[in-house]
């Protein structure tokens, strides 16, 4: 079988990295695959060498230009000299020119929505541009969703033709023992983002709770745009126990993170977060929001495996860190059972089923 994976880039987000995730295991069962990608050329997520890698400096910007035309022209070229089978994409941009480039050809499409589509407060561009977007997702003959919530938000048409696949995990390695090494720190993994990933609500909540628990320190990991770090590190003046930590590989942040009292995600939407996935595979006591539409609360069994909490909601987030630092007892046990989350979304099961799906 002969498959092409469209990316814009290969970043760091979680699309990029499952993208390339899937890509890795199809080139390692044998199949053809070639992985493109058009504006950014920094390949940041490890690339089977069994991959054929192409960049093309198309682009410069987003959106249906004169740029995003030329990308179009080159892939239908392309995909019709290859001859390939199938054609995946996982995000609108590279979903809306694969339905164009694609039209009256053989190549079979299969796209992956990895957003919210529920989520709500875009400006009329991005309303107009969801509405565009949603279209040529239609034009797939076949779809993978990470929650049965996302599943549910489009049409019987495309939920009949549809399958929900998780994220996969790996028991992550510590570098060194939990047991008698908890630090008292609450960490937070997650480009800084006010739209999305909502620090500043997490910021808020651990503004609440700060006075009674002087000797435990916030530590946010990531990068984001100017203006949204610009109003983070407004929101956390005065407050030194918060401390931005900035981006950092996967090996350096299971060093810092490994033995925090407690991981939170506080995002508004979410796929299937990896952040939580990777808290609670080393054991951190979690703590989320039940983020749209439905990916934390397919992780988390409230008060078993970690804390469920109202989305948007600073008290409610505020008051759950609080349980868990007053309660080390009952939140280490929590991190305990988070851990078997690996069983359930181990590599091996994702990979099965994202194979019969290409198959």
């Amino acid at each position: 079988m002969k498959i092409l994976f469209l990316n814009t880039n290969i970043g760091y987000g979680g699309a990029s990295k499952m993208i390339v995730w899937v890509a890795n295991q199809c080139a390692e069962e044998g199949y053809d695959v070639t992985f493109i990608t058009y504006r950014e050329s920094d390949v940041n997520q490890y690339m089977s060498p069994k991959i054929k890698y192409i960049h093309f400096n198309l682009e410069n910007g987003g959106g249906i230009t004169l740029k995003g035309l030329s990308t179009i022209r080159f892939l239908r070229k392309y995909i019709k000299r290859e001859a390939f089978d199938v054609a995946v994409a996982f995000l609108p941009p590279s979903q809306i020119r694969l339905s164009i480039a694609c039209l009256g050809l053989r190549t079979r499409l299969l796209y992956s929505y990895r957003g919210d589509p529920f989520h709500k407060g875009e400006t009329l561009k991005l309303k107009i541009f969801k509405i565009i977007s949603n279209w040529f997702f239609s034009f797939a003959d076949y779809y993978v969703f990470q929650s049965n919530g996302a599943q549910k938000y489009f049409s019987k048409a495309i939920q009949n033709k549809s399958i929900v696949i998780p994220n996969p995990i790996n028991r992550i390695e510590r570098t060194v023992k939990r047991s008698g090494n908890v630090e008292r720190k609450i960490v937070c993994v997650a480009s800084l983002d006010l739209y999305h990933k909502r620090q500043d609500l997490l910021i808020e909540a651990f503004i609440k709770i700060e006075k009674m628990y002087p000797d435990v320190v916030l530590e946010l990991y990531g990068d984001g745009d100017k203006r949204d770090k610009e109003v983070l590190y407004k929101q956390s003046l005065g407050h030194p126990q918060i401390k931005f930590m900035g981006k950092m590989d996967a090996s350096s942040i299971v060093e810092h993170i490994q033995n925090a009292a407690i991981g939170v995600l506080s995002s508004d939407s979410e796929g299937i977060p990896n952040a939580l996935l990777e808290y609670m595979s080393l054991g951190i006591p979690s703590v989320s929001t039940d983020c749209s539409p439905g990916g934390a609360a397919m992780l988390i069994k409230n008060n078993v495996n970690g804390l469920l909490v109202e989305r948007g909601n600073a008290s409610a987030l505020a008051k759950a860190m609080s349980y868990m630092l007053d309660n080390v007892e009952k939140a280490e046990k929590m991190g305990m059972e988070g851990m078997k989350v690996v069983d359930d979304y181990s590599e091996k099961k994702i990979k099965s089923q994202w194979m019969s799906v290409l198959n």
